[in-house]
């Protein structure tokens, strides 16, 4: 439902940002005089919880996007001039921070999403419950209503375009015929209905778990934005990475998050390498297994290093692709991932030595298989052959676990026994690249703890 930079023609979005102006003054003013100073906090979190329901965009023909926007349950919790100064700030956050909607097109987006989607909604919900339908039925069907009104608005000006400006294409291209079915067909029938559902559910379990009313509503709506926001976070957001990990007798290469793997293109693993207690290569020996590369040596090893090139990955609005910067739509930012995976097995001096003086390594300074539970581990990170200080070390599950000094130096506290993770990354900018806007080079090192 974002129009983005170069939809709209000067006429069409001056107009909105004339209109929104007023609005916003008259908003900010009346949230002033009426909001109580205890509630402050649940605006901002109406702004987060509106702000990460509109980052997952479905794309839609004609041109634009549809996506939920919680505007009426805000409303519906806050009241609708709170929500719509809180959806506003997360509609400037987007087209600011992440670039879904444009900066001349924020005043049309806002009239949409803020001023329709929260006013419409908010005055549905209070028309519907002035009979005896339930209140919850009565939030689900305001919430459709308002989703589409929105979309409706959206489409409007977008299909009068070509009527504005007959004598220029630099705008959207497509009549009303066109963009009003283009959008209208997925919010009446997919985009509305899921809005529907999740006003209604959070209103059902809110009034069913306040017996204080109304009032405990309103109060406890923090949680609900809360949980209601973790409920949209998928597993997908969370980092990915390569390592070797050992099951039984058996040494695999692995892409995944924690405990989840995934399919990866063997391809983009450039070389696996093997060595023995004194540092000498052996030979290995590499088998797909599942969503996994098996890997096979003819004596047992001391270490395992594996360079992987995870290709061009773009930021879209409609999230991450694996395509590089020139063929992908709507990015965000682009970046080239790397990655360095080393597993150590066994103990040796050799296991202490880069193996590449090009990437990025992390280097165990003690042997970790001596180490019990409690113990601090010391590990060094270099790039480019060098120590690399200040940057984050992350244990499994992507938290922070130390901060590499001035020596690149730091040290780990082994939590548990079993499987160890270590992960670091870097971020560079690429000048030369247009396919990526960064270099993200990422190295895991993983080994076992039995004491």
């Amino acid at each position: 439902m974002h129009i983005p930079d170069g939809y709209l023609g000067p006429y069409t979005y001056g107009g909105l940002w004339a209109a929104m102006v007023p609005i916003w003054i008259f908003t900010a003013q009346k949230v002033k005089r009426g909001l109580e100073t205890a509630r402050i906090p649940l605006v901002a979190m109406a702004s987060v919880f509106s702000l990460v329901a509109m980052v997952f965009a479905i794309p839609i023909p004609g041109g634009t996007t549809g996506h939920l926007n919680g505007s009426t349950l805000v409303a519906i919790l806050l009241g609708p001039w709170p929500a719509l100064l809180a959806i506003s700030v997360a509609l400037g956050i987007q087209a600011v921070a992440f670039g879904e909607g444009g900066i001349t097109a924020l005043g049309a987006n806002c009239f949409n999403i803020a001023f329709i989607g929260s006013l419409t909604g908010y005055g549905c919900y209070r028309l519907l419950t002035a009979s005896r339908i339930p209140r919850a039925i009565c939030g689900g069907i305001a919430a459709y209503l308002s989703l589409n009104l929105s979309g409706l608005f959206t489409a409007l000006e977008l299909g009068v375009q070509p009527l504005l400006h007959q004598t220029s294409s630099s705008y959207f291209p497509y009549s009303l015929k066109v963009a009003i079915p283009a959008v209208m067909i997925p919010h009446l029938t997919l985009l509305g209905f899921m809005e529907a559902t999740l006003t209604f559910l959070v209103l059902v379990i809110l009034l069913k778990s306040q017996p204080g009313g109304w009032t405990s509503l309103k109060k406890t709506s923090f949680f609900i934005f809360l949980g209601t926001l973790l409920l949209f976070i998928p597993i997908s957001v969370f980092g990915h990475d390569f390592w070797i990990e050992k099951k039984g007798n058996e040494l695999f290469l692995v892409f995944g998050h924690g405990s989840k793997r995934e399919e990866f293109d063997l391809s983009k693993v450039k070389q696996v390498k093997a060595f023995d207690l004194n540092g000498k290569e052996i030979s290995i020996n590499k088998e797909k297994r599942g969503p996994a590369l098996l890997l096979k040596t003819d004596q047992p090893p001391s270490l395992i290093f594996a360079e992987i090139d995870n290709g061009y990955w773009s930021k879209t609005i409609y999230g991450w692709k694996n395509l590089p910067k020139r063929k992908a739509t709507r990015v965000v930012e682009s970046n080239r991932s790397l990655f360095y995976s080393k597993s150590l097995l066994r103990w040796s001096e050799a296991v202490t030595k880069p193996q590449t003086d090009q990437g990025l390594e992390v280097l165990p300074l003690a042997n970790p298989f001596e180490f019990k539970t409690g113990a601090l581990l010391p590990i060094k990170v270099l790039y480019q052959g060098k120590p690399l200080s200040g940057v984050d070390v992350e244990g499994g599950d992507h938290q922070k676990i130390a901060t590499t000094d001035k020596e690149g130096i730091a040290n780990l506290t082994i939590t548990k026994e079993g499987h160890q993770l270590i992960s670091v990354s870097i971020k560079e900018p690429l000048k030369n690249d247009l396919d990526a806007d960064y270099l993200m080079i990422t190295s895991t090192l993983t080994f076992e703890v039995t004491k």
